[in-house]
């Protein structure tokens, strides 16, 4: 958490592995608790997320054109997702996941070592088939949809200033989107004694989750220098090649 809300580390990326890591401590394996555990996160960071980019409209840090030609598709693509994401198995989840992870990885190399890429412009007919795709690959792997936007900032000339809130619109659309489809899931999600559930999403963990991370992302929010960007970032990096060598391995 503290890190997502000093520099936008994904904190999807950082949550899945550890619950990977520590549920066997308490004799429950990740892949028997997949969906509730990527539902309940996602859903989580909803309320930090749209703080986080009303704050960018309100300094009007958003570029709309952008995420009109791409949010649309982007949250049919999250729905699309989650219902695919009901279905899977970890090993698949795994491979999506490997993917954004990479994708994620090379994003904050390039950010350390202010390398600019030249926009690549999409042709207004790939629009809607982009987005789906974004969309639907950013919830098999259990991300809210903030790195395939990132990625598809490539496509845009944003100003800098606008790159954040355009890319929090991304993660909110795909988010909401998601919730519903993790209400409704394909597949009935009943193997579980639990009472709480609405869908796959667990309410007093969602409760828990969202007001800590909406803590630590007021508390914390861009407070930190440069300095603790690098270190931060280089501590993702490696954290997240050791969790998909162990994810892998084991």
């Amino acid at each position: 958490m503290l890190l997502a809300a000093l520099f936008d580390v994904l904190l999807a990326l950082i949550a899945l592995p550890s619950f990977y890591f520590f549920l066997p401590l308490f004799d429950v394996s990740f892949d028997e608790v997949m969906l509730p555990v990527i539902a309940t996160c996602l859903v989580a960071f909803i309320p930090a997320h749209l703080h986080a980019w009303i704050r960018a409209m309100q300094k009007g840090q958003v570029d709309f054109q952008h995420m009109i030609n791409f949010a649309l598709s982007f949250a049919m693509g999250g729905i699309i997702g989650t219902q695919l994401l009901s279905l899977i198995n970890f090993v698949t989840f795994n491979v999506f996941f490997l993917l954004i992870a990479i994708i994620a990885i090379l994003l904050m190399i390039f950010s350390l070592r202010s390398i600019q890429i030249a926009p690549r412009k999409i042709n207004r007919v790939a629009y809607i088939p982009v987005g789906l795709g974004f969309g639907v690959i950013s919830l098999l792997a259990g991300n809210c949809g903030r790195v395939m936007g990132q990625l598809l900032h490539i496509s845009s000339d944003n100003p800098e200033k606008n790159i954040e809130g355009t890319i929090l619109g991304f993660a909110i659309f795909t988010s909401i989107a998601a919730m519903v489809g993790f209400i409704y899931p394909a597949q009935p999600f009943d193997q579980f004694g639990l009472s709480g559930f609405v869908g796959a999403i667990h309410l007093p963990s969602f409760a828990v989750l969202a007001i800590c991370y909406w803590f630590f992302h007021w508390f914390c929010y861009k407070r930190g220098n440069n300095l603790d960007r690098v270190v931060l970032y280089a501590s993702a990096i490696v954290f997240l090649i050791c969790s998909l060598v162990r994810m892998w391995v084991s």
